[in-house]
């Protein structure tokens, strides 16, 4: 059913259980994988002139990089035909999830597999929700791995 799947990841708890999932599915539907990590750019770092945001963007880079690595082991371990992609486009290029998009498009992906923080209240409102707003603009089918597994008889 699925041929090729983008699994966004971040070095969370959450983007790892996405990533286990991606890697279990692409094993039984022997898919192709693509791990893909955007690094972010926090606005309000960015736009102070007193800090210098190389050392910050070198950094954000390292983990990235560091995320992706665990990330291919995962697929060899796994006997998954995988590979793994870090985005950096810099500050002016849109949303995690317009960039997610982008991606997805030209990777001609036919599923992501993408974690949910599963935030609620204030704390959704002020930072958001990558998987919500992707799941708006996605062109694909998504997953939505939660971040909490459902305690076993309950009725997630």
């Amino acid at each position: 059913m699925y041929r090729h799947i983008l699994v966004a990841v971040d070095g969370s708890v959450t983007s790892e259980r996405a990533l286990d999932h991606a890697i279990s599915l692409a094993r039984s539907e022997h898919a192709r994988i693509l791990a893909v990590y955007i690094v972010e750019y926090p606005s309000s770092m960015y736009s102070s002139a007193f800090i210098d945001v190389e050392p910050f963007h070198d950094a954000m880079v390292e983990e990235a990089q560091s995320v992706l690595n665990t990330a291919q082991a995962k697929f060899r371990d796994a006997n998954v035909n995988g590979a793994v992609k870090m985005v950096d486009l810099g500050l002016m290029s849109g949303t995690i999830a317009d960039q997610l998009q982008a991606t997805a498009a030209e990777a001609g992906v036919d599923l992501v597999v993408m974690g949910t923080h599963g935030r609620r209240g204030f704390q959704r409102l002020m930072l958001g929700s990558v998987a919500e707003s992707f799941v708006r603009l996605s062109e694909c089918p998504v997953m939505l791995v939660p971040h909490k597994e459902a305690k076993p008889g309950s009725a997630h």
